[in-house]
């Protein structure tokens, strides 16, 4: 992944591979599926990432990895605080994960990595999309 990341986030990640990942689901996850939110359980996701430690219930295929990745420089770029904000908010304006702006991020690089035969900054990229 050095083609794609800085030296930075791929020096400071780590990665622990436990089924299930050693992640706690969400206390109020019964309340926001009754209100009709559609958000996956932590302990079920292929992989999750909190700052730059991503936990993974299986080895990641390079794409899973990339968009992981995606997540770490997210979490670099803006801080806990301010990611966490935007993903609350995402959630909640869309009603479903998948909709969050950081998340389509995530997927729309991670879509290109897969695709595109020449390396990319991926930290640029995360700027331009993160900051519109």
């Amino acid at each position: 992944m050095a083609d794609y990341f800085a030296d930075v986030d791929l020096e400071r990640v780590r990665l622990v591979e436990q089924d299930p990942p050693p992640v706690a689901g969400l206390p109020f996850q019964g309340a926001l599926r009754a209100y009709g939110f559609d958000f996956p359980d932590p302990r079920l996701v292929t992989a999750i990432t909190f700052d730059g430690v991503i936990a993974a219930r299986q080895p990641l295929s390079d794409g899973v990895l990339f968009h992981e990745l995606v997540h770490v420089v997210q979490f670099r770029l803006l801080g806990v605080r301010k990611l966490s904000r935007q993903h609350v908010e995402g959630f909640l304006e869309s009603g479903t994960y998948k909709s969050i702006p950081l998340e389509i991020c995530a997927n729309e690089l991670e879509a290109r990595f897969e695709l595109s035969a020449r390396p990319f900054a991926g930290e640029d990229e995360v700027r331009l999309l993160v900051n519109n």
